[in-house]
């Protein structure tokens, strides 16, 4: 026989589960009743919209196309604008820089400044390192080497010297005078060996650690070259690029052989 104390808390248990089966029907009737309603009116406001605006698909395929289009504008805008903030921060350090090389680093024979604009920027960037190290401008000689070890200490790290070299980039290149009375046609002769590395139109080369020669001053192509064969240059045992062009300096007999090779470098830059 059952027990009549346990038919009170069975019956109570019942009518839970009654309950609870009817809420879960109102509730997945209410449920499949919204997702039945959502398509339907989805459909109706289509319909008006189409009715109520001719072309309207058009217009959403016009606009499409015209972004379509945009997009490889914008992405070659892109491609060529400067970082603001690197720019400005380049600026800013390549002020004192100015006072010698000139605003658009032109370059000022009176201050014995080359050249900056229009130098590979790898090759701007090395000696900016190498007078850092003083791997140059270190010599007792070098007056002007001197002077730049000093300023390129202003550059606190790599960081700031990749800002001021990609400032120097962006700078207008200006075809520099000749100041002195070179044979262009002895220069081209004695320049076919420097054109190995160089490029033949002095245009550089980063695989052989040839600077751009263009650019650059005739004055301050033969100081160079002059540097180079006193051992004022290329003589540091960490200046390896400085020690493979001083034999190429070597070879230049005097002063007049230097400055036929940069005459016939600024005809190139002429010509150009």
């Amino acid at each position: 026989m059952s027990n009549p104390k346990n038919l009170k808390p069975r019956a109570l248990d019942e009518s839970f589960c009654s309950i609870l089966v009817g809420f879960n029907f109102l509730f997945f009737t209410a449920l499949l009743a919204f997702m039945l309603v959502l398509p339907l009116k989805a459909v109706l406001s289509g319909s008006d919209a189409s009715h109520g605006t001719d072309g309207s698909h058009e217009a959403v395929a016009d606009v499409s196309l015209e972004a379509a289009a945009e997009v490889p504008a914008a992405v070659a805008v892109a491609a060529v604008v400067v970082d603001p903030i690197t720019h400005a921060a380049g600026k800013s350090a390549y002020m004192i820089c100015s006072t010698c090389h000139g605003a658009e680093g032109e370059g000022n024979a009176a201050l014995n400044a080359p050249a900056l604009a229009g130098q590979n920027d790898w090759y701007l960037k090395r000696q900016l390192i190498k007078y850092k190290e003083g791997v140059r401008g270190s010599h007792p000689d070098d007056t002007y080497g001197m002077q730049m070890r000093a300023m390129a200490m202003t550059l606190a790290d790599e960081t700031k010297i990749d800002e001021v070299v990609a400032y120097i980039a962006q700078l207008p290149v200006t075809a520099p005078l000749a100041t002195f009375d070179g044979n262009v046609a002895k220069g081209a002769a004695s320049y076919a060996l420097c054109a190995a590395c160089h490029g033949p139109d002095g245009e550089g080369n980063e695989l052989m650690n040839a600077p751009a020669l263009q650019n650059l001053q005739d004055w301050y192509i033969v100081r160079q070259l002059q540097n180079y064969k006193s051992g004022v240059r290329g003589t540091h045992p960490k200046d390896i690029e400085g020690m493979q062009m001083r034999p190429m300096s070597m070879i230049l007999a005097d002063e007049q052989a230097m400055k036929d090779i940069a005459a016939f470098i600024g005809s190139k830059v002429a010509a150009k």
